[in-house]
């Protein structure tokens, strides 16, 4: 049976969306330190993944058999978004390994401009004044926020590629997500998919006999690499795949864009890196957007109904 879901769901899907930013902002520190200590980004994707998947399955397995199988009208979204996880994942993290980490995100972060962009040209209407000018703030404000600006004096070209892909991955990840909860799936079938999805495709591509073992001696790695599993992946991708059953994929990726502003924050509270007064005119920018969003709710936000599964 379809419903529409209350105004509240849509502030609480919001919110689970701005949780996950603060997940991913976390764990792209983890990463970053991971790096540092020999693990290559390829590998740190791979793993995050398989960390993932076991526990989500294992859940699955032992209480509900049921949401194992998906929809057949979904299936080729979740295809869809199996390859989005391997190539969003990848891409994101060789653009942190190679630029900036400020570079990297506000990269990404283009991803609202492009999903809108997408959204317009399929639905062949503009989404209105209001949601361009949340994109647009979203875009100024991950540049500020993140110091992007200042790191892009030797911007390393392969980087600059990766950051780029990571932001149509995105948008890819979060349309083919929203597309397979629109078809019935249940959030939790939906990562299970993808997840065994981009499982296979990487233990193709990254034997994990071929996988450095070794590394995973040092505590400081295994720790980082199971802070990225689960930390990192599982608990935000799940709250953002629940979230984009009630919101768009436009509104999902603005409110994500908090990402850079809680890396900041972290990197204020953890490392004793200060705030400029630009980054925090790019917070205030970001959450300007957030409520822009949930004042003009985008057309794919409210015109079709949400249908709920158990």
């Amino acid at each position: 049976m379809h419903s529409s879901p209350p105004p509240r769901a849509y502030i609480v899907a919001t919110l689970a969306c701005v949780v996950a930013a603060f997940c991913w902002g976390l764990s792209a520190v983890i990463a970053k330190g991971a790096f540092e200590l020999g693990l290559s980004p390829e590998r740190m994707a791979e793993s995050r993944v398989l960390v993932a998947l076991v526990p989500l399955a294992a859940y699955l397995m032992v209480r509900r058999r049921d949401l194992l199988r998906p929809p057949r009208a979904a299936r080729a979204s979740l295809l869809v978004f199996g390859l989005a996880i391997v190539a969003v994942n990848f891409s994101y993290y060789l653009a942190i390994d190679r630029l900036d980490v400020g570079v990297a995100i506000s990269l990404q972060y283009t991803a609202p401009v492009l999903v809108l962009v997408g959204s317009a040209i399929v639905a062949r209407q503009s989404p209105g004044a209001l949601s361009w000018l949340a994109a647009g703030l979203t875009l100024i404000g991950a540049v500020l926020v993140s110091g992007a600006y200042a790191g892009l004096s030797s911007v390393d070209g392969i980087g600059l590629a990766a950051g780029i892909a990571a932001a149509i991955t995105y948008g890819t990840y979060l349309v083919s997500a929203e597309a397979a909860g629109r078809r019935g799936t249940h959030p939790a079938t939906s990562l299970f998919i993808g997840f065994v999805v981009a499982a296979v495709i990487w233990s193709v591509v990254l034997p994990l006999w071929d996988w450095p073992w070794s590394l995973l001696t040092d505590p400081q790695v295994s720790l980082r690499v199971l802070g990225v599993g689960l930390l990192g992946t599982l608990i935000p991708f799940l709250l953002a795949v629940a979230a984009l059953r009630v919101i768009s994929a436009a509104v999902a990726a603005i409110a994500s864009s908090t990402e850079p502003v809680f890396a900041s924050a972290l990197a204020w509270a953890l490392l004793g890196q200060d705030l400029s007064p630009l980054q925090l005119v790019g917070g205030a920018l970001i959450v300007t957007a957030i409520v822009i969003a949930q004042l003009r709710r985008l057309p794919a936000a409210s015109a079709a109904p949400v249908e709920v599964a158990p």
